[in-house]
């Protein structure tokens, strides 16, 4: 057996999961007899003197009734292989062979150094599937291979350099299928020269329009009409300098992984098609038996969950995988696939017809409108989706360094521990716990996905005639962070007004501090302005406000918390308030009105 096999098996797991088998605990030779094994060989796999291969593995798991991972010693999964992972599940790659079609020295090539040939599709979702790991999770072996961090170096400098040259001031051209770096690259890549050039010309475009708001902001940072305008402007030239870079230091590993999880195009039709009729019941029927008949969507896709909180097998949303692969990766689709987008505009105009019985109200509501106010964490994104645990921790030892007593649990909101400490602690303490809050909120915000629909939705608003503003008890650093990057070269940071967490934090939501100062500075009329939020503080902070709400939750427990709050209206996803505004604005533009001016 391997040593990595060593590494990983755990004897001492085997041994605790006999003792405590459902039916009492099994013993050794119980377990021998059901594995078709010796008592002696049983033995020996508990005490570390043999390593049961694979299909034992696998074996022992069945009768035990758990999974074959409970089996491993995890203490270093964070360094594990693909090779590791796989034996840790219990399959040989002669399994994995049969589960993805690959043939042997194609599965070898994929485990050892993650490359996939031009024209094969979704591995990654297959692989994922197969090991029972998120894709997130599954890149992260792939990473430890020895082979793909020697290809990554190799590739780095030269991919870098290409791309800063046609980012030069004065520059107009892009990379071509001719040149000598993109066939280079391609071959590294197993990729046609025509692919690679595709997706970089596409890169070099965002990157560009980047880099000329770098130099509008820069131009106020210098020559702004008073200190603050400065200020804020080179605060958000930072803030898109740290973009550019990591989406420059990124694109290796981000190429990487996008060619083994490339789609094939009519699998990306089927997914973006499912991101469009997410709120759509017409739509989802009859999109609903490509989505079953294809298994590179497997982690891609989930079934959709009904207002009673069961699971309906016939309906599907996007999962936060696949939501994090449409947003990541669909610019790099519209130029490998551009014949897929007049595919969409048809099943849109196929589909349009039907709509939820909530859109006339929506509709109505935001017609009516002159601010839209958003809440933060929930609505937009889900700030610490990986990590709130982690992040809780360690503010409540910063806490404690502090000497301040936390009475929030060890895995509650970072929030609500900031709330926890204020009767006992100075101003002085709170500020500098703050302080350390924002540093983590900061932080992860660079790294958070939108939710469903929540990209589309700002970027429809924006361009009509509402005041936008963000109204949250994060820290406005934060939410900074997360508009700057979001939809590079929309403007949104620049558009929408960013109420955080005030200096005294018992200013904080539920009371309507935010909210007041928000409307204050938009103008217009509070019983005109929305909040869109999922909490109940913030359906209490719109009541004490006296402004309208709209809950966002999927469940129907959360939808009956809002609406005893004073939820006049609660939808599942952003979605369907984005359908609202889109008839708002077919309906405005057939009338030549959709771009007048914001109220004043």
């Amino acid at each position: 057996m391997a040593r990595g096999s060593a590494r990983m098996f755990s004897g001492a797991r085997l041994r605790q999961a006999r003792s405590k088998f459902p039916a009492g605990a099994l013993s050794a030779e119980e377990l021998a007899e059901r594995v078709g094994a010796s008592k002696a060989q049983v033995l020996a796999y508990e005490n570390g003197q043999r390593i049961p291969d694979p299909p034992r593995i696998r074996q022992l798991a069945e009768v035990l009734g758990i999974h074959p991972m409970q089996l491993a010693d995890q203490t270093d999964l964070h360094a594990w292989q693909l090779a590791d992972l796989r034996r840790a599940n219990g399959l040989r790659a002669s399994d994995l062979c049969a589960i993805l079609g690959m043939k042997p020295h194609s599965y070898r090539r994929l485990e050892t150094s993650g490359l996939t040939a031009d024209g094969r599709y979704g591995t990654s979702q297959q692989l994922a599937a197969a090991l029972g790991v998120s894709m997130q999770a599954l890149e992260r072996h792939l990473a430890n291979a020895p082979a793909i961090r020697e290809r990554m170096g190799s590739v780095r400098q030269s991919l870098t350099n290409m791309v800063e040259r046609h980012l030069e001031p004065g520059c107009t051209s892009s990379p071509q299928a001719t040149d000598r770096a993109v066939r280079e690259l391609a071959a590294c890549y197993t990729r046609s020269a025509t692919t690679v050039e595709r997706i970089l010309c596409q890169e070099v475009v965002t990157l560009r329009e980047m880099r000329r708001r770098c130099a509008t902001q820069a131009a106020t940072a210098f020559y702004g009409p008073t200190a603050e305008a400065q200020l804020q402007a080179r605060e958000r030239m930072e803030i898109e300098e740290a973009r550019i870079h990591q989406l420059v230091t990124s694109l290796p590993r981000r190429l990487d992984a996008f060619f083994r999880a490339q789609l094939a195009p009519a699998s990306w039709e089927t997914l973006s098609q499912l991101h469009l009729a997410s709120t759509n019941e017409r739509a989802l029927a009859m999109i609903a038996p490509a989505v079953t008949q294809d298994p590179t969507l497997v982690p891609l896709i989930q079934p959709r969950t009904s207002r009673t909180e069961e699971p309906d097998p016939t309906r599907f949303d996007i999962s936060e995988e696949g939501q994090r692969h449409y947003l990541s990766f669909k610019h790099w689709y519209g130029a490998l696939y551009p014949w897929v987008e007049d595919s969409l505009q048809h099943f849109h105009q196929q589909t349009a017809g039907s709509e939820p019985p909530e859109l006339p109200w929506l509709r109505h509501c935001f017609s009516e409108s002159q601010n839209i106010l958003f809440s933060f964490d929930g609505t937009l994104c889900r700030l610490f989706a990986d990590n709130m645990r982690s992040v809780s921790v360690h503010l409540a030892q910063a806490a404690n360094s502090l000497h301040l007593d936390t009475d929030a649990g060890r895995g509650s909101d970072p929030v609500a521990l900031l709330r926890s400490v204020l009767d006992n602690g100075s101003s002085e303490q709170v500020r500098r716990l703050d302080n350390i809050l924002t540093t983590y909120e900061t932080a992860a915000a660079r790294r958070a996905e939108p939710l469903p629909g929540a990209a589309q939705l700002l970027g429809a608003l924006s361009q009509g005639p509402w005041r936008l503003a963000v109204v949250t008890d994060h820290a406005t650093s934060a939410v900074q962070t997360f508009l700057a990057q979001l939809q590079p070269g929309n403007g949104m940071a620049q558009q929408m007004g960013v109420f955080g967490r005030p200096d005294n934090p018992r200013l904080m939501k539920p009371h309507p501090h935010a909210i007041f100062k928000a409307t204050n500075r938009l103008g217009g009329d509070r019983s005109r302005t929305v909040l869109i939020g999922e909490s109940l503080a913030d359906a209490l902070a719109a009541r004490a406000a006296g402004v309208q709400f709209i809950g966002v939750a999927t469940r129907q427990s959360h939808v009956r918390m809002l609406k005893e709050a004073g939820a006049v209206n609660v939808v599942e996803t952003l979605t369907t308030l984005l359908a609202a505004v889109s008839r708002i604005k077919d309906t405005r533009q057939n009338a030549h009105s959709w771009t007048s001016p914001r109220p004043q």
